[in-house]
C-alpha cells in the first residue's frame, strides 16, 4: 500500500547529516455537519488502532478535486446528508513529522437527509450526538483523532463552551450545561 509513497529528503542540523523519510498522502477533507439534534459523526472500524472509533465524515481528496467539493462528496457518501453552505474552519497539517498533506476542515448547518454511498471498505454507523454529550467524547477520547478532535473543539466554541478549569463549561446562556 505504501510503496513508492516514501519519500526521503537529505537534511542537515546543526552539522548532523540524516536521511529523513515521511510518507506522500492525499489532501483530506472532512465536515461538521450540524443537524437540529446535534453534531454528525460516522463510526466505523481502524485496522491501525484494531477498535472502531467516532469521526467527523472526512476522506481522501480525489486528484483535482477541489477541497470543498471533496467535502460534499465525503459527507454524502459516508452519512447520506447532503450540506447545503459549507464554510471552511480551517486548513491543517495533522502530523508534520509523518506527511506533509493537509486536512481542509468544514462547516454546515442543517444538512438535508438522503441515500449513503459508502466505498467497498467501509462500514459505518452514523450517529448525531448532542451538542452537551460532545465534551465527554473529546474527554474520554473516543473522538480522538486530530479532525474531529479539532473539529468538535470549534463546534464547543460556535456553541458557547469553553474549557476552563480542566473542564468542559457552557460560557453563556445559550450553550446547553453538562
Amino acid at each position: 500500500m505504501l510503496r513508492n509513497r516514501i519519500r526521503r529528503v537529505p537534511v542537515t542540523v546543526r552539522g548532523t547529516h540524516y536521511i529523513h523519510e515521511y510518507l506522500v498522502l492525499p489532501d483530506v477533507c472532512a465536515v461538521v455537519a450540524e443537524t437540529a439534534e446535534g453534531v454528525v459523526l460516522v463510526e466505523q472500524y481502524r485496522p491501525a488502532l484494531g477498535r472502531r472509533i467516532l469521526e467527523l465524515p472526512a476522506g481522501r481528496l480525489h486528484r483535482g478535486e477541489e477541497p470543498v467539493q471533496g467535502a460534499r462528496r465525503e459527507l454524502q457518501e459516508e452519512t447520506g446528508y447532503c450540506a447545503g453552505d459549507l464554510r471552511l474552519l480551517s486548513r491543517f497539517y495533522p502530523s508534520v513529522g509523518l506527511s506533509k498533506h493537509k486536512v481542509h476542515l468544514y462547516y454546515t448547518v442543517d444538512p438535508t437527509p438522503g441515500e449513503m454511498h459508502w466505498d467497498a471498505t467501509e462500514e459505518i454507523v452514523v450517529k448525531i450526538i448532542p451538542a452537551g454529550e460532545v465534551p465527554n467524547l473529546l474527554v474520554e477520547g473516543r473522538a480522538a483523532d486530530a479532525k474531529t478532535h479539532l473539529g468538535l473543539v470549534y463546534f464547543l466554541n460556535s456553541r458557547g463552551w469553553v474549557f476552563k478549569r480542566g473542564r468542559w463549561r457552557p460560557e453563556s446562556n445559550d450553550a446547553t450545561p453538562l
